[in-house]
């Protein structure tokens, strides 16, 4: 029997974020908290790591400082909700990285982190939204 969606056995593949501004400072990673004999705590998101000044990244992340520079977010397929924000997990994909292997050493050798969409409430509320268009990929 066929399958009535017409997509049987294939995935959709993820798409893609296009910065509209700067978006250099809008990428956050999540830092999990501990707490003792068992409690817990919640997170936080901050400034992704590889974003920051002297990193070594400058390159890269001028590709997603504006509008057409050539950069892209790729669309790792997570989201996280939390109060009403919603944060979207992204790879950056740059025509001139050439060091995204994961071989390096660094806190996050494959320039991923999570943009906040500007989703419900949050497209006011909150400053920290990320200027970005969404492009499906391909099914």
């Amino acid at each position: 029997m066929a399958n009535a969606s017409g997509f049987r056995g294939q995935k959709q593949t993820n798409g893609y974020f296009v910065p509209l501004g700067n978006c250099v400072t809008r990428i956050t990673q999540y830092n999990g908290a501990s707490g003792a004999g068992g409690s817990f705590l919640p997170g936080a998101f901050t400034t992704a790591d590889w974003t920051a000044a002297g990193t070594g990244a400058g390159a890269l992340l001028s590709s997603i400082s504006s509008i057409g520079q050539g950069g892209l977010l790729k669309d790792m397929g997570r989201t996280v909700v939390s109060s009403n924000r919603t944060f979207r997990k992204v790879q950056l994909v740059c025509p001139t990285a050439t060091g995204v292997s994961g071989t390096s050493t660094t806190n996050n050798p494959y320039f991923t982190g999570y943009i906040e969409l500007g989703t419900g409430n949050a497209g006011a509320a909150y400053a920290n939204v990320a200027p970005v268009a969404y492009m499906p990929g391909l099914i």
